[in-house]
């Protein structure tokens, strides 16, 4: 009976028919387009007839078989010369990533160069390559002074990719900076604004924070609301082979600015979308996702609370929305049902104990977050009690014990926490150092990178 049902089930996904009559223990139903896929898990398929919380997994794949080549760039290079990019050799280091970043670039590509301290100097305007000798001689040629008008180079760079904006190329803005937004505009509400203004018009902006002396915060905030990737480089000397990954990345783009827009059930509401951003509209939520990368992976974690009820309904439907030069199909979407019973014993049997796994390494992560507050705040005890909170409910988690996938990601999590306990106790030294290296770890969990 139950491999009839599971039959019946696929056969209504292919359909795209709601699986809203099928009393079964609610399997997702998730639809493949060309090689990108949105799947949407609940950790119990099967839950109380009293209702109460249940984590749904948003997972995001995308083949490794999508781009056969890669798409022009529409760069800008965003590069911060205050005067402390003297300091440990930062400045040669761009430099030198800079040459190797032109050096992959091609004919096709157009790029701008943008320079600030508290003057923002347009050093190069947005145009295809040209001569790459004549680029390499005017990245040569910047040297470090002055403050740090960070707000006014990112809206000079933004300015720049937009004028030649467009579905046929990557268009992004890279910004490096080591230290405090200090000049221009400084507020990050206002930033991170200007930020999300601009993904909407397809430009999306990665941030790179070198050193231990910029705002770690700021720079993970733009990174989020541009849609981009974050780096925190503690060692300049690394600065050419973060450069060449994200170089690297965007040459696997197959779709800018994605996100997910997500549909529930009467009466279901939402906690929280755990490390992301979100908004609603009108009867939806929609989630910014930012760039899919070719042979790419995206989790995103949501925690429900579902109302009492009875029987089965349709808890969630998604769809993927994005923007691609090449994509003419439907875009990829899912359908989840959650199942009422009151026998206790069928709830824990039919528990998803990989994405329970999953759902507690992200509940994990919110307590890294509030440590990240704590440190900030001057509080370090505080800090250790949060992460100390984060392994107990790790260990408390269903999947903990279990063999698979969702016990791998718990004990994986489980030896982080231990790792930041201890990179904690051992900072005081430096805890600019200790807080930067655990949140950009952190942040690359939240984000599945």
């Amino acid at each position: 009976m139950k491999t009839i049902l599971a039959f019946l089930a696929q056969v209504l996904c292919a359909t795209l028919v709601p699986a809203v009559s099928l009393a079964i223990a609610a399997e997702s139903c998730s639809i493949p387009r060309q090689g990108i896929t949105l799947d949407g898990r609940l950790n119990c398929p099967t839950i109380s007839y009293r209702g109460g919380t249940a984590f749904l997994l948003l997972s995001i794949v995308t083949s490794d078989a999508l781009t056969p080549q890669r798409r022009p760039m529409n760069l800008s290079i965003v590069l911060d010369r205050s005067g402390s990019m003297a300091d440990q050799g930062k400045m040669e280091y761009a430099k030198k990533a800079l040459y190797s970043l032109i050096d992959q670039l091609t004919s096709e590509d157009m790029v701008s160069i943008v320079i600030y301290d508290d003057i923002i100097n347009v050093l190069r305007e947005a145009y295809r390559v040209g001569n790459k000798n004549d680029l390499k001689k005017i990245v040569h040629g910047i040297y470090p002074r002055g403050s740090t008008n960070l707000g006014g180079g990112m809206m000079e760079g933004f300015r720049q990719v937009e004028r030649n904006v467009g579905r046929e190329y990557v268009n992004r803005v890279i910004l490096l900076s080591d230290g405090l937004a200090n000049q221009g505009i400084t507020d990050a509400h206002e930033l991170n604004r200007i930020a999300r203004r601009y993904r909407a018009k397809s430009i999306s902006l990665t941030t790179m924070g070198v050193g231990l002396d910029y705002n770690e915060n700021l720079m993970v905030g733009l990174s989020e609301n541009g849609g981009g990737n974050y780096y925190f480089i503690e060692r300049p000397a690394s600065l050419a082979s973060i450069v060449r990954k994200e170089f690297n990345m965007l040459s696997s783009v197959v779709a800018q600015n994605a996100s997910i827009e997500l549909t529930l059930g009467n009466q279901v509401r939402i906690n929280d979308i755990i490390g992301c951003e979100y908004r609603a509209e009108s009867i939806r939520y929609i989630i910014p996702i930012g760039d899919l990368y070719s042979n790419d992976r995206r989790e995103v974690t949501v925690e429900l609370a579902v109302p009492e009820g009875s029987q089965s309904f349709t808890v969630a439907t998604g769809v993927l929305r994005f923007e691609s030069r090449d994509w003419t199909d439907a875009f990829p979407s899912f359908s989840t049902v959650i199942r009422y019973s009151k026998d206790v014993a069928e709830i824990e049997k039919n528990r998803d104990m990989e994405t329970q796994g999953k759902a507690d390494v992200a509940l994990s992560t919110r307590h890294v977050d509030q440590a990240m507050k704590a440190l900030d705040d001057g509080n370090p005890e505080e800090a250790q009690k949060a992460l100390g909170e984060a392994a107990m409910s790790l260990g408390a988690s269903p999947a903990a014990s279990q063999a698979g996938a969702g016990g791998a990601a718990i004990r994986s999590q489980l030896l982080k926490m231990e790792s930041y306990k201890s990179i904690l106790k051992d900072s005081a030294s430096d805890a600019r150092k200790a807080k930067k290296s655990i949140q950009y770890d952190n942040y690359q969990t939240q984000k599945s990178k």
